[in-house]
């Protein structure tokens, strides 16, 4: 069984508000044109009232007030009024919540689906962890040691605006006097996520932020490291399944 296609010649704009966080994205508005598709972050549909339908690849279409999807499950949504939260599948909570959805997908209930609306992140108060503590998982207990004048905290808070392309963890790991493996621990501590991917995601924000700023999507892909605009929406497609195009307008929305 396949999803039905879209019509070229009545396509469906995406049009919203959207934020981005390191492991994270949020959408809030009308979903747009999507053809069946998988991709690296966990995701979240849900519906503002009554239910929401996700065509699931072995399933057909499955109604729910919510649904979590897993990583690489295909899908499709069906074009309206929707909220999606993306978490990345190697973040502190994806690894959480993937365990929770079986047969691929975990359907929420109107309890649950309240919980989640009320918790919902907005521009300036970025939190997600009340999201997340509404889906069931446990908010995380600061790190003792996580003092401010860390220097791991300080070089990651700086590379949230200047990612180097060619930064690894080793070169990072020395910029702060410490063994990778300790480097790494670190950020693991810190951030809920290793730093490969943790990276990918600031690389991503920077680019799609300054290409909602009125930059090129050519030199905003090449000022966050990416090798061209390729490059990006390759990224893209496989960590959200959607296009870059389809991201910035409502960057500017969430903004």
């Amino acid at each position: 069984m396949s999803a039905p296609g879209v019509s070229q010649s009545r396509r469906q704009p995406w049009l919203g508000g959207a934020l981005m966080g390191a492991g994270w994205a949020t959408f809030a508005g009308a979903v747009g044109d999507n053809r069946e598709h998988a991709h690296h972050a966990l995701q979240l549909v849900v519906a503002e009232t009554g239910d929401i339908a996700v065509w699931i690849r072995g399933r057909g279409e499955v109604r729910a007030p919510a649904i979590l999807l897993a990583a690489y499950v295909v899908h499709r949504l069906h074009p309206g009024p929707t909220r999606l939260l993306y978490l990345d599948r190697e973040s502190q909570a994806g690894r959480g919540l993937a365990p929770t959805c079986a047969a691929g997908a975990r359907e929420l209930s109107p309890q649950e689906r309240s919980a989640v609306l009320a918790a919902w992140p907005r521009p300036g108060h970025e939190d997600l962890w009340p999201v997340l503590a509404a889906l069931g998982l446990p908010t995380p207990v600061s790190p003792i040691d996580a003092e401010r004048d860390d220097r791991v905290r300080r070089l990651l808070d700086a590379l949230v605006t200047c990612v180097e392309d060619d930064e690894s963890l080793t070169t990072l790991a020395a910029r702060v006097a410490l063994s990778p493996s300790r480097f790494r621990y670190r950020v693991r501590e810190l951030v809920g996520m290793p730093l490969r991917p943790y990276l990918r995601w600031l690389r991503l924000r920077r680019a799609l932020t300054v290409t909602a700023s009125g930059v090129s999507l050519t030199r905003a892909a090449q000022d966050a490291g990416f090798a061209d605009a390729a490059h990006l929406t390759r990224t893209m497609q496989r960590h959200f399944g959607v296009a870059p195009s389809d991201v910035v307008a409502a960057l500017r929305q969430g903004a």
